[in-house]
């Protein structure tokens, strides 16, 4: 996978058999083999199989990062050992309350690397944060091992909190503004949005990106292919925001060689090193043509 980081994570269920073997040409830039809610409990040894015998062929684009989700009670550890190979990204681990969860699967990263030796990079783990226990944890959780990024499941939050969802989400608002706020804490790259769970309702999806972006998020989960043209427009910046964002940069680094250290743009507003951070992290947000 390139340094990028991704936009889109789709999710879908272990035992979807061609679409699972197809997932890698959706253009998703990182796909969840889902083996926890995707998976009804009769169809898990199949779906065990298809996604080990996913994670053994290579990808059709090399770039995808492919992550699996799976329980953290001793099914989901065993599911862990069987599904394990070498394209293997990170795991997705649900309803995660406190460091102890993380802990666990960390532990079992830790055996099974040791006993294929593993000479890749090592394999990450993504926590979602689904109830209040998780919410008010979540800075301990986005500190333990291996840890690459928070993700927000909202819809067993609402639940959870007994939130009452409306069109503006208001309502997530402090939840949002809470793992972007512990994620920037304990250092770790922007948390991944919360699927959207109408899939033809692509403007509210639009809308709702958007509302993550301006919060600080970088990403999102999707469980259609039909969502990541909305989610990756919204989390690409567009061509006049880049231009923007190096005239910007340009232009404070020039006052800086003057020994200028805050001046005013041609509309009256200020620049200072806090404005340029912005700017660069747009910048980072930049993909090749072909990426985008």
């Amino acid at each position: 996978m390139s340094a990028q980081v991704p936009r889109s994570y789709l999710y879908v269920p272990g035992d979807a058999g061609r679409r699972l073997e197809l997932a890698d040409r959706r253009g998703s830039d990182a796909i969840i083999a889902d083996l926890e809610d995707g998976v009804a409990a009769t169809h898990k040894a199949v779906a065990r199989q298809q996604v080990a015998a996913w994670l053994a062929q290579p990808p059709a684009r090399p770039e995808v990062e492919r992550w699996v989700r799976v329980n953290v009670d001793a099914q989901g550890i065993e599911d862990l050992g069987e599904v394990f190979g070498a394209r293997l990204h990170g795991v997705c681990i649900p309803k995660v309350a406190d460091p102890a969860d993380v802990q666990r699967v960390a532990r079992e990263l830790d055996r099974l690397e040791r006993a294929n030796r593993w000479t890749g990079r090592a394999v990450s783990i993504m926590p979602l944060i689904e109830s209040a226990e998780g919410l008010l944890s979540a800075v301990a959780i986005a500190r333990a091992p291996r840890v690459l990024h928070l993700q927000l499941g909202e819809v067993d939050l609402a639940a959870d909190l007994g939130l009452e969802p409306t069109p503006d989400e208001l309502e997530l608002l402090n939840a949002r503004a809470t793992v972007v706020t512990a994620s920037r804490v304990a250092g770790l790259t922007p948390p991944v949005g919360a699927v959207h769970i109408e899939v033809r309702d692509l403007a509210g999806l639009d809308q709702s990106s958007w509302r993550l972006r301006r919060l600080g998020f970088r990403s999102r989960a999707a469980i259609h292919p039909s969502q990541l043209q909305i989610i990756h427009g919204v989390f690409s910046p567009s061509r006049q925001e880049l231009d923007d964002a190096r005239g910007l940069i340009a232009k404070y680094e020039e006052a800086q060689g003057s020994g200028i250290g805050v001046l005013l743009d041609e509309n009256g507003r200020m620049i200072d090193e806090a404005v340029v951070l912005r700017s660069r992290s747009v910048i980072a947000l930049a993909r090749d043509e072909e990426g985008r």
